[in-house]
């Protein structure tokens, strides 16, 4: 049952109001006090306070800033009362807290009226207090949800930092904060061919990392069967437009394989729409670094059913270098200007042709973000694999 508290000092209003809200279905509680009235305030926990200003004991002011500073009582609707109509009671009233201000004398209709708009006020307040603490428990459980798919999606990633058929590698993964979709694997098919593969997931939350964990079950099957890097991507192309081929929403993946074979001294790669990766090559007479993209382009997985990719196969040298990597790295600083990309890649790589792998990536991500270092990773994970024959 709604709860009033009615406060003032004449005993004529107090039966008078009174009579008003209990023949209208109200629980009524009257104090003819400022001390009694913020005893049964704390007390009873009323949803409105009928308050005479002009009390005796205790102001009707202090009554207000008294209640509304009390954490217990703050939330109570304050109507205050008085007989005096000046700006500078209003004022004062709503100063101390007060939520509404009637000037007496009122007849029973307009003080029901007002009354009535108050508790509309409070029932829409609980409605909106409701919504708030159900959304609330939603987004807690969308948070526990995305810690343990973000713990998914990384466990599902391998770091390398050694020597795989006498290449060296070393990959750096560095997840957003929102959850992206980057997978990479390094696989060894047999002692002189060894397979880099990278994908990247489009959208991110929970729905990448399901992906991440869908693209690593279909790389696993395909390498085992040795397949042709093309048709490779052809298969994953095939069964992930099969997947989704009733779904309303775009899902696709941008992925790029290699096969290095160290006793030919050849690679061999397809490309899915995946940003593509920067050859070094050692020129031995001069000792100096000529760095260029792999240009081979191809549809990502899952936008068209039955696409066909393509191969590119070149020579490498020995203290060639390959560097692999999403476009997180990219596009964070260089979306629109992938030649100074090239440049400044260029410029890093050959100035510590002689460091280590790990030195040189943890330098490549220094330069990218040293001047926006709050911005680092935010929205798209950013991956890296560096390879040195």
């Amino acid at each position: 049952m709604k709860k009033i508290l009615i406060v003032d000092n004449i005993e004529q209003n107090l039966k008078l109001m009174s009579a008003y809200f209990v023949d209208s279905g109200y629980e009524v509680i009257t104090a003819s006090t400022g001390s009694s009235a913020l005893k049964k305030a704390r007390l009873l926990s009323p949803h409105i306070i009928i308050l005479e200003l002009n009390m005796p004991d205790i102001s009707g002011y202090d009554i207000c800033k008294t209640l509304k500073n009390d954490p217990k009582t703050k939330d109570i609707i304050i109507l205050a009362v008085t007989t005096i109509d000046s700006r500078e009671t209003r004022n004062r009233a709503f100063y101390m807290g007060a939520d509404e201000y009637m000037v007496k004398p009122f007849d029973r209709s307009t003080l029901m009226t007002k009354v009535k708009g108050l508790f509309r006020l409070i029932d829409l307040n609980e409605e909106l207090e409701s919504q708030y603490r159900a959304v609330k428990e939603k987004n807690l459980q969308l948070e526990l949800q995305l810690k343990m798919a973000r713990q998914v999606q990384q466990a599902l990633v391998t770091e390398y930092n050694g020597s795989i058929n006498n290449i060296n590698f070393h990959s750096r993964y560095m997840p957003a904060l929102d959850i992206g979709g980057d997978y990479y694997e390094v696989y060894k098919i047999n002692d002189s061919i060894v397979c880099v593969f990278m994908a990247d997931v489009s959208g991110h939350g929970i729905s990448a990392a399901l992906l991440t964990s869908m693209i690593k079950i279909m790389f696993k099957k395909y390498i085992s069967e040795k397949m042709p890097t093309n048709l490779l991507l052809e298969n994953m192309n095939n069964e992930f437009c099969s997947i989704f081929s009733d779904s309303d929403v775009s899902v696709y993946t941008c992925a790029f394989i290699a096969y290095i074979d160290t006793k030919n001294r050849i690679i061999t790669c397809s490309n899915a729409g995946h940003a593509l990766p920067i050859f070094i090559t050692n020129e031995k007479e001069n000792n100096t670094l000529t760095m260029e993209e792999i240009d081979i382009s191809g549809t990502p997985l899952g936008m068209i059913d039955n696409m066909t990719y393509s191969q590119k196969i070149f020579p490498y040298n020995f203290k060639d270098m390959l560097l692999f990597y999403t476009d997180g790295l990219s596009d964070s600083f260089y979306k629109d200007a992938p030649d100074e990309f090239l440049m400044d890649m260029q410029q890093i790589i050959t100035s510590m042709k002689d460091e280590s792998s790990e030195e040189i990536l943890s330098t490549i991500l220094k330069h990218m973000y040293n001047f926006d270092e709050d911005a680092k990773y935010t929205n798209d994970d950013v991956s890296m694999i560096l390879c040195k024959m």
